[in-house]
Order: C-alpha cells, then structure tokens, then sequence
C-alpha cells in the first residue's frame, strides 16, 4: 500500500502502521530513562506501596483523572460506530422506547447503508433504528442521557476495575503489596488508561469480569448467586462472548468438585434474571424488528451469527492476529505480556485468569474481524486484567535486578503516556475535523463528505432525535441539494467546502416535528 494516501489506509492498519510506531518508540526511550534512573524506580516503588494501603482513595483520584482524560483527550466523543450506537440506544430507552424513530424518508441518510444491519436495524416504513448490540451497555447510560454524561461510564469502570485488581492480586497473595503493584500495572499501560477514557463496551466488561471473579471465589452461596448476576449483567453488555470466555474456567473449576456444586447451582441461578431473562428478551425483540427481516446483512439466530464471524484462519486473520500481539505489548508497560510465562507456582485467581486469557486469544483467532477502530487490542481488554495480577504477583516477589526491572517497566509506562494519549486525542481531532460544526441561533442540516477519505460515516450522529441539529451523509452536492429543496424548501446555505455542507433552518423546524 505504498504511496496510498493516509485517509485511505483501513483504520486497523493505519494506527498499527503509523500511531503504534511512534508509541513504541516513546516506550522504549521511557524504559531506557528509567533503567538509568534510580529515583525514577524509586518513584514508583513509593507509588505502589502507597496505593497498596489507600486503594479506594487511589481508585476515587483515577476516576477523577480518567474523566478529565475523556474530556480532553477523548473529547467526550464516540468515535467509532462501537462506541455510538450504544449511546444511540440509550436516547431511545431514555425516551421509554425500544428505538429512535427519524423521518422515514430521510433514514438512508441519517443512517449510512452500510451501517444497517451490521450496526443499526431500521425499519423504513416507519423511520425506527435501534442497535445491533445487547443492551446492558445502553441501559447503564440510559440515566446520564439527561445530563449528557455518557462519557463518565468508562472512567467509572476504570475505577472499579483498578479497586478490584487490587483485591484479587491482595486475596490471591495474602499481602496487600500486590494489590498496589497491580494498580501500577494498569496504570501504566495505555491499553487501560485509554480505554477507560473511551466509549466502548469493553471496559465495562473487564470491570464487570472482575468482580464475578472475586465475587465467585468468595466462600459464601449469595456471593455466588451475586457473582452470576453479575456475569448476567456482562453477558449482555454488548454481546455475550467476552463474558461466556471468561465465565467458562470458572464454571468448569466449580463443576470440578461436588464440594462447590451448590456454589455453581448460585451462580448459574443469578445468571436468570439478565443473562437469559433480559438476553433472550432483547434477541427476540430484534428478531422481528423492522428490515431484520429481509436485511441481507442482519443474521436471524445464534447459529448464523457464527457462521458469518468464525472462519478458519487464512493468512491475512493470521498477520492481524501477529499485530494484534505487537499491539497488546506496545500499549502496555514494557515486557507485561512476558510475565504470564514466567515459571512460578500461580494462585487460583491468576490461574482462572490466564485461562481465559488464553481462551479469548485462541477463540479470536477465528473471528474474522481485525477490530476496526482500537486502542491496543479491545478484543482482549474484557479478560486484559489478567496482566496487571500476573504483575502484582510477580513483582511482590520480585528481588534484586528482577525488581529494578520490574519497577522501571512500570516508570516507563508512566513516562510514556502523554505520548499515546497525545495520538488518541490527535487521531480523534482528525476525524472531527471533516465534520462541519455550525454555531449560531436556529436548526441546523449538516451533510457529511464522503469524498474526503475512510469512515466519515461514523461522523453521521443523530443520538437525540427530534434534535437541533441533523447531521446526513452526503451523496454529492447536487444530490444534497435536491434533498433540501424536497425536505426543507425554507433551509438556507450557510456554508459548503470539501466536509459538506451546512444549511440553517428556523428555530423549532427540526424540533418541532419528527418528519419534513
């Protein structure tokens, strides 16, 4: 692909290609500063042992940082269609509905074509959309629709997930050091600290993995039955595989001896309510919505779902699986992805998650997707909190060069990351730039370019609809043009450019009616 130019290049390929070299070589000249750096290593031994003794006010203070990180660097902004669909749905919910319902003649444009059935499922006779995805991601943003808070879910999961990494690492050792050095961890690697900024699915699930693993290793029958609840809640986030590869060590670890069968029995029963309950619900609700009928590209059941993702891996899956592990090393603190290896006798905990770590890893060999959009490797995050144990562990342990290491690894991540976090927020004011953002009094129709380079449809956003502002993919501007005239005859032409074009209407128009 030599010569193409950079808006050209599939999103995957093009962070690999461009961002992820960059990173690594910032996190390389980090791990050097630090390996010379004695009050550097210093640094961060007093880190961790202070957050090892204050983990609730350490998770309190990350969540502060990580919901000014989704300001600032994230910009409070879904980039990606993963990421706004599931703050699509929660309008709806918000609203008491099942979907959002748009002018029917105007949904081709507000929903791309090749979003529908693959994202979003229309149905054109009445101008509903409604996701593609399991609900619970939706329903736990359907409260901050109001206050347009969606983006401080993610930084909230953060915080739970860094107090949970604490107690596993601190229940599994017996020494609450490894809990603060397992906060370290994942406060180090940008594959955490980014994605806890972000809008995706997937830190909820790892938080949410988290705490049915140490619900689940409580010897009590209601932390079981609450552990499945939980697993319930995860199953459904967005889709039920990041939890069921999770779920499925634990479930044949309980099953493995009589002595926890009524443990298993718990878990299994707190399953019901989300997991099948609100699961099953939602799949059926779906199955018979709108186009999902006739779509071509909308599959009717579990069995087609699999027939259209897993494949027998050919040699392209294989090179994206093989940049997938760079990605899990580079956007992580140096040498992280070693220590599962490392020989050495492993607690319960640690064992059940390096399994599923595993697992996730093989199962995704077959799945026919590089990811798209990412920071790191978001296919791995919900089981991603394997690493930072496996760290705190070893690193409790640790003595001599073993420990300098360590500890350097942990201020190289530290030192690097305004560098990823500098691209994340580059890469995320790129895309924005060719959106048009019109200010000024009245109702506005903002048509996006397709001409100008790879996923400008993930710029046609309409969570809140009716709305002030409707934001439709451009067909050319002759098309767009006739669009106007038939729809809104009383629109005028603020302004028109290489993005698209931006039309004003009077105050109310879009608001004051749901069609043109």
């Amino acid at each position: 692909m030599e010569g193409m130019p950079f808006e050209s290049y599939p999103i995957y390929e093009r962070l690999f290609a461009f961002n992820d070299v960059w990173q690594s070589l910032a996190m390389l000249a980090a791990l050097a500063v630090a390996l010379a750096s004695q009050p550097l290593r210093e640094m961060a031994s007093r880190l961790a042992a202070w957050m090892s003794e204050r983990p609730v006010r350490t998770s309190l203070l990350c969540f502060l940082g990580l919901a000014l990180g989704a300001q600032l660097v994230y910009r409070a902004h879904p980039l990606s269609m993963d990421e706004y669909v599931p703050w699509m749905q929660a309008h709806a919910l918000a609203k008491g509905q099942g979907a959002l319902h748009y002018p029917p003649a105007l949904l081709d444009a507000i929903v791309p074509l090749e979003f529908q059935g693959s994202f979003v499922l229309v149905d054109h006779a009445s101008g509903a959309a409604t996701s593609v995805y399991w609900p619970g991601l939706a329903l736990l943003l359907t409260p901050l629709v109001a206050l347009d808070l969606g983006w401080c879910l993610n930084p909230a999961f953060g915080a739970l997930t860094l107090l949970l990494l604490h107690h596993l690492a601190r229940d599994a050792a017996g020494d609450a050091r490894a809990g603060g050095w397992a906060m370290l961890t994942a406060l180090a690697s940008p594959q955490f600290v980014v994605n806890a900024m972000s809008w995706y699915a997937m830190p909820g699930e790892l938080a949410l993995n988290l705490l049915f693993l140490w619900l689940l290793l409580q010897p009590r029958r209601r932390a079981a039955f609450a552990a499945g609840f939980v697993g319930g809640l995860c199953l459904v986030m967005h889709n039920p595989v990041p939890h069921a590869l999770m779920a499925a060590p634990c479930l044949v670890w309980l099953a493995m001896d009589r002595s926890r069968w009524t443990r298993l029995l718990g878990v299994l029963v707190g399953y019901l309510p989300l997991g099948v309950g609100l699961g099953l619900g939602w799949w059926l609700l779906k199955s018979g919505f709108g186009d999902i009928v006739t779509h071509a590209a909308a599959p009717h059941g579990l069995l087609e779902v699999f027939g259209r993702v897993l494949v027998w891996p050919d040699s392209t899956l294989l090179t994206a699986r093989w940049q997938a592990i760079w990605k899990m090393w580079i956007w992580a603190s140096p040498g992280l992805l070693l220590l599962p290896l490392m020989p050495r006798a492993r607690p319960l905990a640690e064992r059940l998650l390096l399994v599923a770590f595993v697992l996730t890893f093989a199962f995704y060999l077959f799945v026919r997707f590089d990811q798209g959009h990412g920071w790191g490797f978001r296919y791995m995050h919900p089981v991603w909190g394997a690493l930072p144990v496996a760290a705190g562990l070893w690193l409790l342990g640790a003595q001599g060069w073993a420990r300098q290491w360590g500890t350097a690894t942990l201020a190289a991540g530290l030192l690097a990351m305004p560098v990823f976090l500098w691209q994340t927020q580059a890469s995320i004011d790129r895309a924005l730039s060719f959106r048009i953002a019109p200010e000024g009094p009245g109702d506005w129709v903002v048509f996006v370019s397709q001409t100008t380079g790879r996923y400008r449809g993930d710029l046609v956003q309409n969570a809140d609809s009716p709305a002030p502002r409707l934001t439709l993919i451009s067909r050319g501007e002759r098309a767009d043009r006739t669009l106007m005239a038939r729809h809104f005859p009383d629109a005028v032409e603020v302004m028109q450019d290489s993005r698209g074009s931006a039309w004003r209407l009077p105050a109310g128009r879009l608001s004051g009616a749901n069609a043109p």
